[in-house]
């Protein structure tokens, strides 16, 4: 098994186990170790061949025992279990703002809930708000839940289903049987979560049965069946997939109509019929004739749009905007000239700063920022104002060689006042300061907005670090007004972060159309902890992407020059 893999499994350990209702310390083991194996430089597999995996911090003899099963069987008992045990639908939990795993497993045992249906109407009974240490905050936000609700299954963040897309699609593009695959549904749509993976393939002459025992060989594969031109597969990480089977003419349409959503599709069609056209299932025509395509662009092209990237194809206004030919001009991957959240060695990062300028360098960067942790995030090895001077002496040392420019910074606490926690005099001499809520996560709205606000007033401030706080698949938001965010931040100059980590992508995608339209200005990081995590970058363009961000919306698309004045016109107070 790949790393990503072992790291989700011990993760939905982690989850399930908040949800029976264990200690705090066994939770986080899970979870602490989920992290440290999703951040290895190296594959895991060569941790366990040298006899070195005790060595990684946190991870014991029982902890050992189920890497070691989960990588030399491909299963493991302990999960399964646990999945017995409690509804892995019951995951869904975190989704809610508010809700972090001590308080989805209390609601959890004190309702003694088996499903979803059962917390909804626990929550309309007005059951939840007199649960010890519950309220009625979270029971509306549980009630907003349910109201916002998509009605599909459990979802997954991307650096699971992203990772597990590729896997299937680059195991499918060696079978002889097969000519052509790609990634479609939500994962290809880029969205933040996906319920499942589904991956649409064109085979040669060979019928669809050719490929049932090959898929028996796929790592991490449970079992299989069957349904007409469709595979549907279990996964040990829980996430379902599909491989959806079709012919090389009919490939380009169905690639379409998997990877829109079903109202992109439904207008795609009714535009269709307005210039004459049927779309229907997999085949476009005209007149009864069949109209052969060779590519999914020419679909869109025939019908007199620009193509859309599948990043839009929500059927949110796109495709007249694609008629009139007036679809943004969204960010990639390539704009990004470098990364400004990154952690090093000397807080809880694992790689040095020589490393990681030195990845950041074979990644095109022309810069990086080196923002370690405040000093009261003792947990994760919070500099102290000594340390962080030092470090700034490392930094402007290793600016007089070649390479990769280093931005001295630091990824400062916001206190529960929103108060900073390095004084104004350090906080100067730093080229960047994120300020970031990392405590006191169970304030009020009110009193959560106004202190981020306030951290956004103070001039040495340039950008607020994942804006909301929540994790995908394990914590829900705090409580804040996102929108006054973007207001506060508009009149003080201060950028938002869409943190690319894909258990965060926060900002949320929801709120970067707004941003732009108020000026704010973005900036897309990894906050990244290993050198490994640095490629996360692209989690947070796909996000951007969504967002319909454009290269200039970015902080981090500008040349080094370009930064360093945007960053002054902050601290000078210029907007």
């Amino acid at each position: 098994m790949d790393n990503w893999e072992v790291a989700a499994a011990l993760e939905r350990m982690a989850g399930l186990l908040a949800l029976k209702g264990e200690n705090s310390f066994k939770v986080r083991a899970y979870s602490q170790a989920a992290r440290q194996i999703i951040r290895l430089p190296e594959p895991l597999a060569d941790l366990i061949a040298g006899d070195r995996l005790e060595e990684l911090p946190g991870i014991g003899p029982v902890l050992s025992a189920e890497i070691r099963e989960l990588t030399g069987k491909g299963q493991s008992a302990f999960l399964a279990r646990l999945e017995e045990e409690v509804a892995p639908e019951l995951l869904a939990l975190f989704s809610i703002p508010g809700v972090g795993r001590k308080t989805a497993g209390k609601l959890v045992q004190e309702l003694q809930l088996e499903n979803l249906e059962q917390l909804e109407q626990a929550a309309r009974r007005g059951e939840l708000a007199v649960v010890p240490g519950m309220g009625p905050a979270l029971q509306q936000n549980v009630l907003d839940y349910f109201q916002n609700r998509d009605g599909e299954g459990e979802g997954f963040h991307r650096g699971i289903v992203v990772p597990l897309a590729g896997q299937l699609h680059s195991f499918l593009e060696r079978l002889p049987a097969v000519r052509c695959s790609l990634p479609v549904g939500a994962v290809r749509r880029g969205t933040e979560t996906a319920a499942e993976v589904i991956i649409a393939a064109a085979l040669r002459e060979e019928p669809p049965e050719v490929l049932g025992k090959s898929l028996l060989e796929l790592p991490g594969i449970s079992s299989f069946q069957q349904e007409g031109a469709t595979y549907c597969l279990e996964t040990l990480v829980g996430v379902p997939v599909q491989i959806a089977l079709t012919s090389a003419a009919e490939y380009p349409v169905h690639l379409a109509r998997l990877t829109g959503s079903p109202e992109h599709w439904k207008q795609l069609q009714e535009h269709a019929a307005r210039l004459g056209f049927t779309l229907e299932s997999n085949t476009l025509s005209r007149a009864g004739t069949r109209i052969y395509l060779p590519a999914e662009a020419d679909l869109y092209r025939t019908l007199g749009l620009q193509f859309i990237p599948p990043e839009l194809r929500e059927g949110r206004g796109e495709i007249a905007a694609a008629a009139a030919g007036k679809l943004p001009r969204l960010v990639e991957l390539s704009h990004i000239c470098g990364d400004l959240h990154i952690h090093s060695e000397w807080s809880d990062g694992s790689a040095t700063i020589e490393q990681i300028r030195a990845a950041a360098g074979a990644r095109g960067y022309q810069y990086i920022a080196i923002t370690d942790h405040s000093p009261s995030l003792k947990i994760a090895g919070g500099l102290s104002e000594e340390r962080l001077l030092r470090q700034i002496e490392l930094i402007e040392r290793l600016r007089r060689k070649e390479g990769c420019h280093i931005l001295t910074g630091s990824e400062v606490d916001i206190l529960a006042d929103g108060s900073l926690d390095l004084p104004d005099e350090l906080l100067e001499r730093l080229d960047l300061v994120i300020a970031s809520v990392h405590s006191n996560f169970r304030q009020s709205r009110a009193e959560m907005t106004a202190r981020i606000c306030r951290a956004m007033e103070h001039p040495a401030v340039h950008l607020i670090g994942h804006p909301t706080g929540r994790l995908l698949g394990s914590r829900g938001p705090y409580r804040v007004d996102v929108e006054q965010l973007i207001e506060k931040a508009a009149q003080t100059g201060t950028a938002l972060e869409i943190n690319a980590s894909p258990q965060r992508l926060d900002l949320s995608e929801k709120y970067m159309s707004l941003a732009r339209r108020k000026g704010v200005r973005l900036a897309v990081n990894t906050d990244a902890h290993s050198t490994a995590t640095m490629a996360d970058m692209v989690y947070g363009v796909t996000a951007a992407r969504r967002g319909r961000l454009e290269r200039s919306d970015l902080l981090n698309t500008l040349s080094l020059a370009q930064l360093q004045e945007a960053l002054s016109e902050k601290r000078s107070g210029r907007k």
